[in-house]
């Protein structure tokens, strides 16, 4: 089954100010990968204070900067907004892949310490 509207849909970030288009389709690895790591934390946080999120949710750090991880942990429940998380998560996760490891591993890792 071909999910077009899940074809075209392109995320974005904002890094510094500038918009950074996100491939639009995620290889079958990093899902699985992101899937696990999500699951896991929403097991192991079932009935206590904090809350799981996978991939998808807009993270609004600074006025220049919004991301979207791959999964984070968020305890403090006055930064979630309908739409999105409002300042910094507890823990944030990004799974590396060969197109996004540039950002991940510079700009955004700088931004995340």
């Amino acid at each position: 089954m071909n999910n077009l509207a899940y074809d075209e849909e392109i995320w974005e970030e904002m890094l510094d100010g500038r918009t950074v288009a996100m491939s639009p389709r995620p290889a079958i690895n990093h899902l699985v990968v992101s899937g696990n790591i999500y699951r896991i934390f929403s097991n192991f946080l079932d009935g206590k204070n904090c809350s799981a999120f996978g991939d998808g949710a807009d993270v609004y750090l600074t006025p220049k900067d919004r991301v979207i991880p791959d999964a984070i942990i968020v305890c403090n429940r006055d930064i979630i907004k309908t739409n999105g998380i409002h300042g910094a998560p507890d823990l944030i996760v990004e799974v590396l892949s060969p197109t996004a490891q540039k950002y991940d591993r510079g700009y955004k890792k700088n931004l995340y310490e």
